[in-house]
């Protein structure tokens, strides 16, 4: 009886690890629908995090980390998801001004982690605000640059 539950084990862990390979594999195949997930999610933790820039919601140091490493790792992630054969890709939103100008869109990218990584040290409200605003103008300016105006 054990053998036979390690077997189905080994099998379970073995499918497990496969599908895991095909969504990456699928995943990586797609830069447009990857970034467009990876700024959703920004977006959204940039959403909750903001909760603690006022009385809304009382200061949690351990929850602003994590959210904060979040939008880190979401920086990173961005950094390798703009090649230049998707810059005509019609689903995108991306500007083609990004793949005229890489270096400042990537140090742009680089300046959002580094401002996410400064507010996650925030012990409160206090020192949390001024650091999240300075990451959310950051967003806005390279939003302002580098995405195309949605067509009403």
């Amino acid at each position: 009886m054990t053998q036979s539950r390690t077997v189905l084990c080994a099998a379970v862990a073995g499918v497990g690890l496969a599908l895991g390979l095909l969504c990456t594999a699928a995943s990586a195949g797609n830069p447009v629908e990857d970034r467009q997930a990876t700024m959703k999610q920004v977006g959204q933790t940039m959403k909750e995090a903001s909760a603690y820039t006022s009385a809304q919601a009382p200061y949690d140091a351990a929850k602003v980390k994590t959210l904060m490493d979040g939008v880190v790792g979401g920086a990173k992630k961005l950094t390798g998801l703009y090649p230049a054969n998707t810059a005509a890709d019609p689903k995108t939103s991306a500007d083609p001004k990004i793949w005229e100008n890489k270096a400042d869109f990537d140090k742009r990218l680089a300046e959002m982690g580094t401002l996410a990584a400064a507010a996650a040290k925030a012990k409160d409200t206090d020192g949390f605000k001024p650091a999240f605003k300075a990451l959310g103008e950051t967003c806005k300016s390279c939003h302002d640059l580098y995405r195309m105006k949605k067509k009403t």
